[in-house]
């Protein structure tokens, strides 16, 4: 790849301010549509405070493959994505974000060297089940400083509720791949992750490369957000509202996508009806969001990686 550790931070960046421009990306936080809690400016902040952390993960992840995995600083940069956010910005914008461009910023400084992206998720894998109890903790500190919910309250094991579970991490000697394997059930970005980026390469990352030459940046992010709710119910909607809303709603996208076609008129007011009826239910495919920024992500990465920027 042509690209530098802050090359593919930038690229990052750019994923993440792309995703949250997407108008009008359905039930959630886009350039003309807030939140009570959180507005579109919060996420611009957002997009700002985590590029320092990917470039760390980046170049570490570039310094210590193959033979140094324990040292890329995965946990912490988390978590520092987090704090610099919350410095900032004072509600949750992009923890679930962060869990996911974290791990791939340090998979692509890994394959800098690499011609091809068909390795990402194998040495994504490798890194993972590489990290410390270091990283887990890390990982539980997110969390809990995000006042999100995901592996808390789910099992009985390393709640992040608990005061004992820090200590236990360290005791049991788990790792993140341990704590994220345990949440796999029940968390989509946990399973995104030990499980080979189903979503990421299955749906988002596809859609990506059909699509970014003919039409706009923002037709392209609409169509990777509407593929991969369309396909993928909710985590954040099922959390709230239980499996059969989040598969509802999933049902309402694959209509959107059958019914209609990418960039038209009549697509664009489709999903203008979508965005009100999940507003006014209060449904908010979170989890979808941070899955399509994701998928720029990579997509970005790779558009990028032949050329440089």
């Amino acid at each position: 790849m042509m690209l530098t550790s802050q090359d593919v931070a930038r690229l990052g960046e750019i994923a993440t301010l792309l995703e949250v421009s997407g108008y009008p990306k359905p039930g959630n936080v886009h350039r003309t549509q807030d939140f009570e809690d959180m507005s579109y400016e919060d996420f611009l902040i957002s997009s700002a405070s985590i590029r320092e952390n990917l470039d760390v993960a980046a170049y570490d992840g570039s310094r210590y493959y193959p033979n140094m995995l324990h040292r890329i600083p995965i946990g912490e940069c988390i978590l520092n994505c987090v704090r610099n956010t919350q410095n900032l910005v004072n509600t949750n914008t992009n923890l679930g974000i962060s869990m996911l461009l974290v791990p791939l910023a340090a998979t692509f400084g890994a394959l800098l060297e690499e011609k091809s992206i068909n390795s990402l998720p194998g040495t994504l894998d490798i890194i993972i089940k590489n990290t410390e109890p270091e990283d887990a903790i890390a990982l539980v500190k997110a969390i809990s400083l995000s006042k999100a919910g995901g592996i808390d309250n789910k099992t009985s094991e390393y709640d992040v509720n608990n005061t004992n579970t820090i200590d236990e991490i360290r005791r049991n000697q788990v790792n993140l791949h341990d704590l994220l394997d345990m949440s796999s059930k029940y968390d989509k970005i946990s399973y995104e992750l030990t499980n080979g980026l189903p979503v990421i390469l299955n749906y988002g990352y596809p859609t990506y490369c059909k699509y970014m030459d003919e039409y706009s940046r923002n037709d392209v992010t609409l169509e990777i957000y509407l593929n991969i709710l369309a396909n993928v119910p909710d985590t954040l909607i099922d959390r709230k509202y239980g499996e059969e809303i989040a598969e509802k709603v999933s049902k309402k996208a694959q209509i959107i996508l059958k019914d209609t076609e990418i960039g038209t008129t009549e697509r664009l007011d489709k999903l203008k009806d979508f965005d009100i009826f999940l507003r006014n239910k209060k449904y908010n495919p979170g989890t979808t969001a941070d899955f399509t920024a994701a998928s720029l992500f990579v997509g970005l990465v790779d558009k990028y990686s032949q050329s440089g920027l």
